[in-house]
Formats: structure tokens, sequence, C-alpha cells
């Protein structure tokens, strides 16, 4: 028995003894080749941590269940209408290979998939901006499952799942020390001759955890977040591409190497669009979007270029003819 079902089977034997009606909850497994056919049109492949799970239990059937504090165990089918969704409405702007696993209220927790299968894949809170919050989900998994043992969930007096906070966070660093550590953050500033700054952040442990170069005019030019001694993503901005407004790059390694590429134009005075987005999966173009350009608005322009220039002169001659007589009275 793998680590991953172990823990799986030391929450079922919780929920059975403490919360019934979520164990209850839970549909049976389903088979390897049933998970394959269903997944069979995503455009990315999922870890095999999610086969696995898929195969103990097929999520909760009652929406009203926890699988644990607030958050429900999603049904792969479930599952899967939901990445849809959400793909749709958000496209470059999730991480490619997304897919939701744990939700509450239209926030939870989901894996990252990869163009070929892989064993496991960091957890993201998508809450905190999709940020790492597990290495893995047999890391996830065990943590929650200590955290039932230890009762840092427990059921209340009204038969509600509830959480000892302090408690929970322990288990947690304990589990991921990294990304949840006591203490303050250490920060380091280096000030270069040309104005330009480099800021590093460290974990308690000395551990590395960002950098950030800043241009002279307080730009941020690249930042790069770490996570076990590796780059995990950067990010870096340009205002001298020809043709362009700016040019961002969004990298990062949470499976593929995916980047992301952002042209921005400024279609009137001040007023900028992206124009066109492209996302590369190890190095070759899985999607380009080119934006239609927006119609510049007239009552913007003309009070940009001569309303403005107006009241500008109106003051400037108001000044003017006001000075004397400031003069004479004193």
């Amino acid at each position: 028995m793998s680590q991953l079902t172990d823990a799986l089977d030391r929450i079922l034997n919780w929920l059975q003894q403490n919360k019934p009606s979520y164990a209850y909850s839970l549909q049976p497994g389903l088979a390897y080749e049933e998970i394959e056919e269903k997944v069979k049109n995503l455009p990315f492949r999922l870890p095999r941590e999610v086969y696995e799970l898929y195969q103990w239990r097929n999520g909760m059937i009652d929406e009203d269940s926890e699988f644990f504090y607030y958050y429900r165990f999603l049904p792969l089918e479930e599952a899967l209408q939901v990445e849809k969704v959400v793909s749709e409405n958000f496209g470059l702007s999730l991480p490619f290979g997304w897919f939701p696993i744990f939700d509450f209220e239209k926030e939870g927790f989901a894996v990252i998939g990869a163009e070929k299968n892989t064993d496991s894949s960091p957890v993201l809170n998508t809450y905190l901006s999709d940020d790492i919050r597990y290495t893995n989900l047999t890391n996830m998994i065990q943590c929650i499952a200590e955290c039932y043992e230890t009762n840092a969930y427990y059921i209340d007096e009204s038969g509600r799942l509830e959480q000892d906070n302090k408690l929970a966070k322990t288990i947690l660093r304990k589990y991921e020390p990294e990304l949840n550590y006591i203490g303050e953050a250490r920060f380091e500033v280096i000030n270069n001759s040309d104005g330009s700054q480099v800021m590093t952040k460290y974990h308690p442990d000395n551990i590395i955890l960002e950098t950030r170069i800043i241009d002279a005019k307080g730009n941020t030019k690249e930042l790069s977040s770490y996570f076990q001694g590796k780059v995990l993503r950067r990010m870096t901005s340009s205002y001298k591409m020809e043709g362009f407004y700016s040019y961002i790059r969004d990298e990062n390694w949470l499976n593929d190497h995916e980047r992301n590429e952002k042209f921005e134009v400024e279609y009137q005075y001040k007023c900028v669009m992206t124009k066109i987005e492209r996302r590369y999966i190890n190095g070759v173009l899985k999607q380009e979007i080119i934006h239609p350009d927006k119609p510049r608005d007239r009552t913007f322009l003309i009070f940009t270029f001569l309303i403005v220039p107006l009241i500008r002169i109106l003051s400037f001659l108001l000044v003017i003819f006001s000075s004397p007589k400031k003069h004479k009275q004193s």
C-alpha cells in the first residue's frame, strides 16, 4: 500500500467513526480505464497520484460534505466541468495543466498536469493566487490525516467540523517547512551604481525564496520565486520592445516548462491594452491570441489635446494678470 492510499484510509476511518455522513458521501473508486476514458479530452495528462486518488474513491456526492476543513472532494466528472469552465473564463492566466481536486465556494486546491504523465505535482491553493501549498498530493493527504488524528480537526458540539488553527499550522509546518515557516523572512538589498536594486528574500533557515531586480525608475524588471533550491517562477518585463508599449514574460516550472508572453500597446494616450498573448510549453508554441484593436475614444482625445492645453493656457494667463495686482497691493 502506498503512503497516499494509507493516509486516505486513515481519513476514511476517522470520518466513519466521527462523521459518518461525510464517509457515506464518498463514492466508490473508478477503474484506471474509466479514469482514462473520462480525462481523454484534457489537453494535458494528470499526475499518477490523481489516478490513485480517484481509484480509491470518486469524490463526494453530497455537496454539503467536507473531506477536510470546509473543502469537499470533487467527483471526477464535476472536477472536469470545473476545469472546463474556469479554463474558458481565465485562459492563459491559469497555469497549464491546472486541475481542481478540492473545492469550497469556487476556491480550493488544484494539481498541475503535464504533457506526459508524471508521478506527482505541486498542489496549488487557488485562493492564494495559485501559490504552492503542498509539495505533492501525498504530503497534503498525510497532513490532513494527521490533523484528524491529533484533533487539529474536530467535531464541535453542534456537529460541525472545526479546526484548531494553531495545531493545524504546526502540522502543516511539519510536512511543508519551506512553505510555512516561523519567524520573519530575511531581506538583503544590493544597490547598484546605475540606481537599480537587487532584493533577495530568505527563509529563516537561510533558504532563498525570492529575488527581485528593480530598475532606477522603480519598475520591477525581473521577479524570481524559488522552491527547494530551484527557480519555480520567473517574471520579466521590458518597456523597450520595438512596436509595443511593454513586453511581459511569465515562466514557471510547476511541472512542464511553461512560458507565457504578453505584448501590450498604447492604443491612445496613456491607455494600454494587451494586443498579443502566447503560451509555450517546453519551448513549443501552443496557443496564440491576437486581440482586436480597441476604438479610440474621440471624447477622450478632444479632452486630452484641446481642453487640457486650453485650461493650462488660461491658468497661465490668470497668473500673469493677477501678478501686478498683488504687487501693487504690497
